[in-house]
């Protein structure tokens, strides 16, 4: 079996570590005491993993980078990344202005 190293436990080396463990024995390297550490504070500390609101809306409160954000944003979907996670198993719940947490907070 393949052996991969991700360098950085934010949410994309979360996410490509869980990704690639389906072909490989993955390695996840953090500095920070904990992984997704700022995802983690996001919400109060419940996790906000995205916002369902449309594109258009959304870059109207990006401040910098709107450029790249914009074709993120079509390209991965808020629908996208809750069936993501939905998909791999963590129930998801959404409240006021349309912000999705975990169920379990």
């Amino acid at each position: 079996m393949k052996k991969i190293a991700v360098i950085g436990g934010g949410p994309a080396g979360m996410i490509a570590s869980y990704i690639a463990s389906e072909n490989a024995e993955v390695t996840l390297i953090e500095k920070n005491e904990k992984l997704g550490k700022k995802l983690y504070i996001t919400g109060k500390g419940r996790c906000n993993l995205t916002n369902l609101c449309e594109p258009q809306d959304f870059l109207k409160n990006v401040v910098n980078g709107e450029r790249f954000i914009k074709g993120a944003i079509y390209r991965i979907t808020p629908e996208y990344v809750k069936n993501f996670f939905e998909e791999s198993g963590l129930p998801l719940k959404t409240e006021r202005g349309n912000r999705v947490f975990p169920e379990s907070d």
